[in-house]
């Protein structure tokens, strides 16, 4: 393509914009779950979130779930457990297996963030108008929509080529 190409031209500003709002989310987020109320890092986050999902499940979905190892998740839960965010139940069916599952703590620390998170998405579209905001929220609607379609399309590629299947990951967590 011809480098003065007007779709080059924005989808490359647009690809480094995106970026930015990525790493720059991630740090705004940190900060977010550093605050003293809430004390949590990414991944227990991420593992109460997807627990939350869940309901009730076991380890080996959990970390299919959040794409960590096994070993990497039972210290993380083992964590979330000491804080009592966290519980174990043993399974109705099969006593030997044991699931996990939110506290009463747990869904309020969860309830924390999405708090702390919404009141920073406020402040940081304070400066949009009404029509901006809709216009903002269609656009990024479809973004997303041709993230998912790619996302899809490469794991789709996976499954037939024999490689590993990963339809079933959670993408809200």
């Amino acid at each position: 393509m011809h480098e003065h190409d007007p779709r080059t031209h924005y989808t490359g500003a647009i690809d480094d914009i995106v970026r930015q709002i990525t790493w720059q989310s991630q740090k705004q987020l940190l900060q977010t779950l550093s605050r003293p109320e809430i004390n949590l890092t990414l991944p227990q986050m991420v593992t109460l979130f997807a627990i939350r999902e869940a309901g009730v499940c076991r380890m080996s979905d959990l970390a299919e779930i959040t794409q960590q190892s096994a070993g990497t998740l039972t210290g993380i839960v083992d964590r979330l457990i000491a804080e009592r965010l966290v519980g174990r139940v043993r399974d109705v069916e099969d006593r030997r297996v044991v699931q996990v599952m939110l506290t009463r703590q747990g869904e309020q620390r969860l309830a924390l963030v999405e708090a702390a998170r919404r009141a920073d998405m406020e402040r940081i579209l304070s400066r949009f108008s009404i029509d901006q905001l809709h216009h903002l929220e269609q656009l990024l609607q479809l973004l997303l929509d041709g993230i998912n379609e790619l996302i899809g399309e490469r794991e789709l590629t996976r499954h037939t080529n024999g490689q590993i299947d990963v339809s079933s990951i959670s993408r809200n967590a």
